[in-house]
Protein backbone atom coordinates (compact mmCIF):
# COMPACT_ATOMS: atom_id res chain seq x y z
CA UNK A 1 0.00 0.00 0.00
CA UNK A 2 2.99 2.48 0.78
CA UNK A 3 4.64 1.84 -2.31
CA UNK A 4 1.63 2.11 -4.26
CA UNK A 5 0.73 5.64 -3.03
CA UNK A 6 4.46 6.13 -3.11
CA UNK A 7 3.84 5.80 -6.95
CA UNK A 8 1.18 7.71 -7.09
CA UNK A 9 2.46 10.74 -5.12
CA UNK A 10 5.52 10.44 -8.11
CA UNK A 11 3.06 9.99 -10.58
CA UNK A 12 1.38 13.13 -9.64
CA UNK A 13 4.51 15.08 -8.88
CA UNK A 14 5.98 14.12 -12.81
CA UNK A 15 1.80 15.11 -14.77
CA UNK A 16 2.75 18.67 -12.52
CA UNK A 17 5.89 19.01 -13.57
CA UNK A 18 4.95 18.66 -17.33
CA UNK A 19 2.25 21.00 -16.98
CA UNK A 20 4.66 23.59 -15.20
CA UNK A 21 6.82 22.88 -18.26
CA UNK A 22 4.14 23.15 -20.59
CA UNK A 23 2.55 26.66 -19.68
CA UNK A 24 6.29 28.09 -19.25
CA UNK A 25 6.86 27.14 -22.97
CA UNK A 26 3.57 28.90 -23.94
CA UNK A 27 4.40 31.51 -21.87
CA UNK A 28 7.82 32.81 -23.66
CA UNK A 29 6.02 31.59 -27.34
CA UNK A 30 8.66 28.46 -27.53
CA UNK A 31 6.69 26.91 -30.05
CA UNK A 32 6.29 29.83 -32.29
CA UNK A 33 9.93 30.17 -31.61
CA UNK A 34 10.85 26.35 -32.59
CA UNK A 35 8.99 26.55 -35.89
CA UNK A 36 10.78 29.75 -36.83
CA UNK A 37 14.16 28.09 -36.24
CA UNK A 38 12.93 24.53 -37.55
CA UNK A 39 11.52 26.68 -40.86
CA UNK A 40 14.75 28.53 -40.79
CA UNK A 41 16.74 25.40 -40.54
CA UNK A 42 15.17 23.46 -43.18
CA UNK A 43 15.02 26.12 -45.78
CA UNK A 44 18.55 26.59 -45.76
CA UNK A 45 19.58 22.99 -45.82
CA UNK A 46 17.31 21.96 -48.24
CA UNK A 47 15.36 24.70 -49.89
CA UNK A 48 13.22 21.96 -51.96
CA UNK A 49 12.18 19.63 -49.74
CA UNK A 50 10.81 22.15 -47.59
CA UNK A 51 9.24 24.26 -50.04
CA UNK A 52 7.41 20.82 -51.31
CA UNK A 53 6.44 20.58 -47.73
CA UNK A 54 4.78 23.58 -47.42
CA UNK A 55 3.34 24.01 -50.92
CA UNK A 56 2.83 20.84 -52.11
CA UNK A 57 -1.18 20.56 -53.22
CA UNK A 58 -2.45 17.86 -50.87
CA UNK A 59 -6.42 18.43 -52.33
CA UNK A 60 -7.98 20.57 -55.28
CA UNK A 61 -11.59 21.66 -54.70
CA UNK A 62 -12.91 22.57 -58.22
CA UNK A 63 -14.73 25.86 -57.98
CA UNK A 64 -13.85 27.01 -54.42
CA UNK A 65 -10.64 29.13 -55.57
CA UNK A 66 -11.15 32.97 -56.10
CA UNK A 67 -12.67 33.56 -59.74
CA UNK A 68 -14.77 30.38 -59.62
CA UNK A 69 -11.25 28.16 -60.54
CA UNK A 70 -9.81 25.33 -58.59
CA UNK A 71 -8.95 26.07 -54.65
CA UNK A 72 -5.64 24.19 -53.91
CA UNK A 73 -5.06 22.52 -50.56
CA UNK A 74 -1.43 23.20 -48.89
CA UNK A 75 -0.18 22.81 -45.86
CA UNK A 76 0.51 26.48 -45.91
CA UNK A 77 -2.93 27.22 -46.73
CA UNK A 78 -4.22 25.41 -43.87
CA UNK A 79 -2.37 27.07 -40.98
CA UNK A 80 -2.65 30.78 -42.97
CA UNK A 81 -6.32 30.37 -43.58
CA UNK A 82 -7.62 28.20 -40.79
CA UNK A 83 -5.57 27.58 -38.02
CA UNK A 84 -4.58 31.53 -37.71
CA UNK A 85 -8.69 32.04 -37.81
CA UNK A 86 -7.99 31.20 -34.19
CA UNK A 87 -5.42 33.53 -33.72
CA UNK A 88 -7.16 36.24 -34.33
CA UNK A 89 -10.34 35.05 -32.73
CA UNK A 90 -8.34 35.09 -29.75
CA UNK A 91 -7.17 38.63 -30.47
CA UNK A 92 -10.81 39.85 -31.29
CA UNK A 93 -11.70 38.30 -27.94
CA UNK A 94 -9.29 40.96 -25.87
CA UNK A 95 -10.33 43.88 -28.04
CA UNK A 96 -14.33 42.82 -27.25
CA UNK A 97 -13.58 42.66 -23.84
CA UNK A 98 -11.56 45.48 -23.49
CA UNK A 99 -14.83 47.78 -23.91
CA UNK A 100 -16.86 46.26 -21.13
CA UNK A 101 -17.07 48.56 -18.44
CA UNK A 102 -13.56 48.57 -16.72
CA UNK A 103 -12.11 47.39 -19.84
CA UNK A 104 -8.99 49.42 -21.24
CA UNK A 105 -11.08 51.07 -23.99
CA UNK A 106 -14.34 51.79 -21.82
CA UNK A 107 -14.05 55.47 -21.35
CA UNK A 108 -12.71 58.36 -23.59
CA UNK A 109 -10.43 59.29 -20.46
CA UNK A 110 -8.93 55.49 -20.55
CA UNK A 111 -8.67 55.07 -24.27
CA UNK A 112 -7.78 58.19 -25.71
CA UNK A 113 -3.88 58.48 -25.19
CA UNK A 114 -3.33 54.33 -26.05
CA UNK A 115 -5.26 54.95 -29.07
CA UNK A 116 -3.21 58.04 -29.91
CA UNK A 117 -0.05 56.42 -29.38
CA UNK A 118 -1.15 53.75 -31.38
CA UNK A 119 -2.24 55.82 -34.32
CA UNK A 120 1.43 56.98 -33.80
CA UNK A 121 2.85 53.54 -33.79
CA UNK A 122 1.00 53.01 -37.53
CA UNK A 123 1.97 56.65 -38.90
CA UNK A 124 5.17 56.23 -37.61
CA UNK A 125 6.31 53.36 -39.36
CA UNK A 126 4.27 53.92 -42.31
CA UNK A 127 5.75 57.28 -43.05
CA UNK A 128 9.55 55.82 -42.45
CA UNK A 129 8.83 53.07 -44.87
CA UNK A 130 7.94 55.22 -47.49
CA UNK A 131 10.95 57.71 -46.61
CA UNK A 132 13.36 55.55 -46.39
CA UNK A 133 11.97 53.44 -49.78
CA UNK A 134 12.39 56.43 -51.55
CA UNK A 135 16.24 57.67 -50.30
CA UNK A 136 17.38 53.22 -50.56
CA UNK A 137 15.44 52.35 -53.50
CA UNK A 138 15.50 48.37 -53.75
CA UNK A 139 17.90 47.12 -56.66
CA UNK A 140 18.07 43.34 -57.32
CA UNK A 141 20.37 42.55 -60.19
CA UNK A 142 20.40 45.65 -61.18
CA UNK A 143 16.61 46.36 -61.35
CA UNK A 144 14.62 48.37 -58.79
CA UNK A 145 12.14 46.48 -57.14
CA UNK A 146 8.33 47.95 -56.50
CA UNK A 147 8.00 46.97 -52.16
CA UNK A 148 4.56 49.30 -52.34
CA UNK A 149 2.78 46.44 -51.14
CA UNK A 150 4.72 45.29 -48.05
CA UNK A 151 3.84 49.15 -46.17
CA UNK A 152 1.39 47.86 -44.01
CA UNK A 153 4.43 45.15 -42.65
CA UNK A 154 6.04 47.82 -40.38
CA UNK A 155 2.82 48.27 -38.67
CA UNK A 156 2.26 45.10 -36.87
CA UNK A 157 2.66 44.39 -32.77
CA UNK A 158 3.38 41.09 -31.70
CA UNK A 159 0.91 40.87 -28.80
CA UNK A 160 3.12 37.39 -26.96
CA UNK A 161 6.26 38.63 -27.09
CA UNK A 162 5.80 42.99 -26.74
CA UNK A 163 4.07 41.12 -23.32
CA UNK A 164 6.81 39.38 -22.44
CA UNK A 165 9.61 41.92 -23.07
CA UNK A 166 7.49 44.61 -21.62
CA UNK A 167 7.44 42.37 -18.52
CA UNK A 168 11.22 42.09 -18.26
CA UNK A 169 11.54 45.79 -18.68
CA UNK A 170 8.86 47.15 -16.55
CA UNK A 171 8.03 44.67 -14.33
CA UNK A 172 4.73 42.50 -14.58
CA UNK A 173 2.55 44.76 -12.51
CA UNK A 174 4.08 48.21 -14.10
CA UNK A 175 0.97 49.90 -15.83
CA UNK A 176 3.10 50.48 -18.92
CA UNK A 177 2.62 46.47 -19.71
CA UNK A 178 -1.34 47.33 -19.64
CA UNK A 179 -0.83 50.45 -21.72
CA UNK A 180 1.14 48.17 -24.36
CA UNK A 181 -1.21 45.85 -23.98
CA UNK A 182 -3.92 47.97 -25.30
CA UNK A 183 -1.97 49.54 -27.77
CA UNK A 184 -0.95 46.18 -29.11
CA UNK A 185 -4.87 44.60 -28.68
CA UNK A 186 -5.69 48.17 -31.09
CA UNK A 187 -3.03 47.62 -33.61
CA UNK A 188 -4.09 43.96 -34.26
CA UNK A 189 -7.67 45.71 -35.28
CA UNK A 190 -6.43 48.33 -37.09
CA UNK A 191 -4.15 45.38 -38.08
CA UNK A 192 -7.16 43.46 -39.15
CA UNK A 193 -8.82 46.29 -40.98
CA UNK A 194 -6.11 46.94 -43.36
CA UNK A 195 -5.90 43.22 -43.85
CA UNK A 196 -9.40 43.73 -44.79
CA UNK A 197 -9.41 46.61 -47.14
CA UNK A 198 -5.95 47.33 -48.38
CA UNK A 199 -4.87 43.47 -49.27
CA UNK A 200 -8.03 42.28 -50.88
CA UNK A 201 -8.04 42.01 -54.68
CA UNK A 202 -11.11 41.48 -56.87
CA UNK A 203 -13.45 41.74 -54.19
CA UNK A 204 -17.05 40.68 -54.67
CA UNK A 205 -18.89 42.52 -51.86
CA UNK A 206 -22.01 40.10 -52.37
CA UNK A 207 -20.85 37.71 -50.91
CA UNK A 208 -20.78 39.87 -47.65
CA UNK A 209 -24.60 38.55 -47.14
CA UNK A 210 -22.68 34.48 -45.98
CA UNK A 211 -20.88 37.16 -43.22
CA UNK A 212 -23.77 39.21 -41.92
CA UNK A 213 -26.08 35.79 -42.33
CA UNK A 214 -23.07 34.49 -39.43
CA UNK A 215 -23.28 37.58 -37.15
CA UNK A 216 -27.45 37.10 -37.44
CA UNK A 217 -26.90 33.40 -36.47
CA UNK A 218 -24.37 34.67 -33.84
CA UNK A 219 -26.75 37.06 -31.91
CA UNK A 220 -29.93 34.92 -32.88
CA UNK A 221 -27.62 31.93 -30.24
CA UNK A 222 -26.70 35.01 -28.23
CA UNK A 223 -30.16 36.23 -27.62
CA UNK A 224 -31.25 31.97 -27.19
CA UNK A 225 -28.78 31.93 -24.12
CA UNK A 226 -26.52 29.38 -26.28
CA UNK A 227 -23.50 29.25 -23.48
CA UNK A 228 -21.34 26.56 -25.35
CA UNK A 229 -19.31 28.47 -27.31
CA UNK A 230 -19.24 25.50 -30.34
CA UNK A 231 -22.13 26.63 -32.16
CA UNK A 232 -20.73 30.09 -32.65
CA UNK A 233 -17.17 28.79 -33.65
CA UNK A 234 -18.47 25.73 -36.18
CA UNK A 235 -22.18 27.31 -37.37
CA UNK A 236 -21.31 30.84 -37.57
CA UNK A 237 -17.39 30.96 -38.40
CA UNK A 238 -17.55 28.27 -41.68
CA UNK A 239 -20.77 30.67 -43.05
CA UNK A 240 -18.14 33.74 -42.03
CA UNK A 241 -15.33 32.22 -43.48
CA UNK A 242 -16.98 31.23 -46.77
CA UNK A 243 -18.25 34.57 -47.05
CA UNK A 244 -14.92 36.28 -46.45
CA UNK A 245 -13.62 33.75 -48.96
CA UNK A 246 -15.42 34.26 -51.69
CA UNK A 247 -15.28 38.00 -51.03
CA UNK A 248 -11.85 38.45 -51.77
CA UNK A 249 -11.05 39.48 -47.76
CA UNK A 250 -8.68 36.88 -46.17
CA UNK A 251 -10.39 33.91 -44.46
CA UNK A 252 -8.37 34.53 -41.73
CA UNK A 253 -10.56 37.09 -40.32
CA UNK A 254 -13.62 34.76 -40.13
CA UNK A 255 -14.13 34.68 -36.61
CA UNK A 256 -13.20 38.56 -36.17
CA UNK A 257 -17.03 39.25 -37.39
CA UNK A 258 -18.88 36.48 -34.28
CA UNK A 259 -16.51 36.39 -31.39
CA UNK A 260 -18.13 39.90 -30.35
CA UNK A 261 -21.56 37.91 -30.01
CA UNK A 262 -20.75 35.38 -28.25
CA UNK A 263 -22.00 35.73 -24.39
CA UNK A 264 -19.42 37.46 -22.13
CA UNK A 265 -18.84 38.61 -18.22
CA UNK A 266 -20.30 41.73 -17.60
CA UNK A 267 -17.27 43.48 -16.42
CA UNK A 268 -13.02 43.38 -18.03
CA UNK A 269 -10.88 42.68 -15.39
CA UNK A 270 -7.75 43.29 -17.73
CA UNK A 271 -5.66 41.80 -20.54
CA UNK A 272 -4.67 38.36 -20.08
CA UNK A 273 -5.67 38.54 -16.18
CA UNK A 274 -5.66 36.09 -13.99
CA UNK A 275 -8.74 36.09 -12.83
CA UNK A 276 -10.31 35.17 -15.71
CA UNK A 277 -9.32 31.79 -15.38
CA UNK A 278 -12.92 31.13 -12.77
CA UNK A 279 -15.26 32.66 -15.37
CA UNK A 280 -17.16 30.78 -17.21
CA UNK A 281 -19.04 33.00 -19.62
CA UNK A 282 -18.72 31.65 -23.21
CA UNK A 283 -16.36 34.09 -24.32
CA UNK A 284 -13.75 33.24 -21.60
CA UNK A 285 -14.60 29.44 -22.16
CA UNK A 286 -13.68 29.83 -25.78
CA UNK A 287 -10.59 31.14 -24.87
CA UNK A 288 -9.56 28.79 -22.05
CA UNK A 289 -9.97 25.72 -24.68
CA UNK A 290 -8.23 27.21 -27.85
CA UNK A 291 -5.53 29.34 -26.24
CA UNK A 292 -3.36 26.59 -25.30
CA UNK A 293 -3.93 24.60 -29.04
CA UNK A 294 -3.26 28.55 -30.65
CA UNK A 295 0.09 28.33 -28.50
CA UNK A 296 1.31 25.05 -29.47
CA UNK A 297 -0.19 25.77 -32.97
CA UNK A 298 1.79 28.66 -33.94
CA UNK A 299 4.73 25.72 -34.45
CA UNK A 300 2.96 25.25 -37.46
CA UNK A 301 2.72 28.95 -38.15
CA UNK A 302 6.46 29.46 -37.42
CA UNK A 303 7.10 26.00 -39.61
CA UNK A 304 4.71 27.33 -42.64
CA UNK A 305 5.72 30.93 -42.47
CA UNK A 306 9.38 31.84 -41.65
CA UNK A 307 11.29 29.54 -44.20
CA UNK A 308 13.37 32.42 -45.34
CA UNK A 309 16.66 31.86 -47.44
CA UNK A 310 19.31 32.95 -45.61
CA UNK A 311 21.63 34.48 -48.41
CA UNK A 312 24.70 36.77 -47.25
CA UNK A 313 23.35 39.58 -49.53
CA UNK A 314 19.92 39.19 -47.78
CA UNK A 315 21.54 40.89 -44.94
CA UNK A 316 22.43 43.58 -46.60
CA UNK A 317 19.18 44.24 -49.38
CA UNK A 318 17.10 47.56 -48.60
CA UNK A 319 14.35 45.44 -48.11
CA UNK A 320 15.38 43.67 -44.84
CA UNK A 321 16.78 46.74 -43.28
CA UNK A 322 13.98 49.18 -44.69
CA UNK A 323 11.30 46.66 -42.90
CA UNK A 324 13.84 46.25 -39.98
CA UNK A 325 14.01 49.81 -39.21
CA UNK A 326 10.33 51.08 -39.99
CA UNK A 327 9.14 48.70 -37.43
CA UNK A 328 12.07 49.45 -34.74
CA UNK A 329 12.44 52.97 -35.64
CA UNK A 330 9.25 54.08 -36.78
CA UNK A 331 7.43 52.28 -34.06
CA UNK A 332 9.40 54.26 -31.52
CA UNK A 333 9.11 57.41 -32.42
CA UNK A 334 5.69 57.34 -33.68
CA UNK A 335 4.37 55.85 -30.37
CA UNK A 336 6.60 58.52 -28.72
CA UNK A 337 5.82 61.66 -30.62
CA UNK A 338 1.82 60.71 -30.20
CA UNK A 339 2.36 60.31 -26.73
CA UNK A 340 4.01 63.63 -26.80
CA UNK A 341 1.04 65.60 -28.47
CA UNK A 342 -1.67 63.61 -25.99
CA UNK A 343 -0.12 65.32 -23.16
CA UNK A 344 -0.23 68.88 -25.13
CA UNK A 345 -3.57 67.90 -25.82
CA UNK A 346 -3.96 67.29 -22.04
CA UNK A 347 -4.15 64.21 -22.05
CA UNK A 348 -2.21 61.87 -19.40
CA UNK A 349 -0.17 59.36 -18.80
CA UNK A 350 -0.91 56.57 -15.88
CA UNK A 351 1.15 57.05 -12.46
CA UNK A 352 4.17 55.66 -12.38
CA UNK A 353 4.74 56.43 -16.30
CA UNK A 354 6.91 58.76 -17.41
CA UNK A 355 6.61 60.21 -21.37
CA UNK A 356 10.58 59.49 -21.86
CA UNK A 357 9.32 55.93 -20.74
CA UNK A 358 7.26 55.96 -24.25
CA UNK A 359 10.33 55.84 -25.73
CA UNK A 360 11.13 51.77 -24.45
CA UNK A 361 7.58 51.18 -25.55
CA UNK A 362 7.82 51.87 -28.63
CA UNK A 363 10.88 49.97 -29.18
CA UNK A 364 9.01 47.35 -27.07
CA UNK A 365 5.87 47.72 -29.91
CA UNK A 366 8.50 47.27 -32.41
CA UNK A 367 8.76 43.32 -31.90
CA UNK A 368 6.38 42.69 -35.36
CA UNK A 369 7.09 38.94 -35.69
CA UNK A 370 4.46 36.98 -36.16
CA UNK A 371 1.69 39.59 -37.25
CA UNK A 372 4.24 41.36 -39.43
CA UNK A 373 5.12 37.65 -41.42
CA UNK A 374 1.16 37.47 -41.57
CA UNK A 375 1.02 40.65 -42.85
CA UNK A 376 4.13 40.00 -45.20
CA UNK A 377 3.00 36.75 -46.42
CA UNK A 378 -0.25 38.63 -48.06
CA UNK A 379 1.42 41.23 -49.20
CA UNK A 380 3.56 39.29 -50.90
CA UNK A 381 1.40 36.49 -52.33
CA UNK A 382 1.16 38.01 -55.38
CA UNK A 383 4.84 38.92 -55.55
CA UNK A 384 6.50 37.13 -58.70
CA UNK A 385 10.23 37.73 -57.21
CA UNK A 386 10.21 34.98 -54.00
CA UNK A 387 14.03 36.55 -53.56
CA UNK A 388 12.38 39.90 -52.13
CA UNK A 389 9.46 38.40 -50.48
CA UNK A 390 12.26 36.49 -48.45
CA UNK A 391 14.14 39.62 -47.79
CA UNK A 392 10.85 41.82 -46.02
CA UNK A 393 10.15 38.18 -43.74
CA UNK A 394 13.67 38.31 -43.01
CA UNK A 395 13.30 42.23 -41.88
CA UNK A 396 10.12 40.86 -39.88
CA UNK A 397 11.77 38.36 -38.56
CA UNK A 398 14.78 40.27 -37.02
CA UNK A 399 12.93 42.41 -35.32
CA UNK A 400 12.69 40.43 -32.71
CA UNK A 401 16.03 42.20 -31.85
CA UNK A 402 13.51 45.08 -30.73
CA UNK A 403 13.03 43.32 -27.49
CA UNK A 404 16.82 42.75 -26.15
CA UNK A 405 17.05 46.47 -27.57
CA UNK A 406 14.50 47.26 -25.33
CA UNK A 407 15.93 45.88 -22.58
CA UNK A 408 19.02 47.66 -23.10
CA UNK A 409 17.26 51.15 -23.35
CA UNK A 410 15.05 50.30 -20.21
CA UNK A 411 18.17 50.53 -17.94
CA UNK A 412 19.41 53.32 -20.04
CA UNK A 413 16.75 55.39 -18.84
CA UNK A 414 16.57 54.17 -15.81
CA UNK A 415 13.11 52.22 -15.77
CA UNK A 416 12.00 51.16 -12.53
CA UNK A 417 10.39 47.89 -12.10
CA UNK A 418 7.08 47.33 -10.49
CA UNK A 419 6.04 43.43 -9.35
CA UNK A 420 3.63 44.04 -6.85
Amino acid sequence: MFGLAKGTAGTQKGRRRIRITFTTLRQFSAFLLGGTALALLWSNLNHEAYHRFVYTVLESIPGMGHGGGPLEITFHFLVNDFFMALFFGMAMKEVSESFLPGGALSSFRKAALPALATLGGVIGPVVLFFILKAIFPPIIDGQEVDITRAWAVPTATDIAYSWLFASFVFGAKHPAVTFLLVLAVLDDLIGMAIIAFFYSSNVHPEYLGFVLLAMLIAEGMRRKRVRSFWPYVIIAGPISWIGLHFTGVHAALALVPVVPFMPHASRDLGMFAEMEEGRHDTMNEFEHYFKPLVDVGLLTFGLANAGVYLKPEAFQASPTWIIFTSLVVGKTFGIYLFSRLGIFLGLSLPTHMKLSQQIVLGCVAGIGFTVALFVTDVATRDMPNKEVADMLKLGALMSFLAGPIAIHLGRLFKVEKIHS
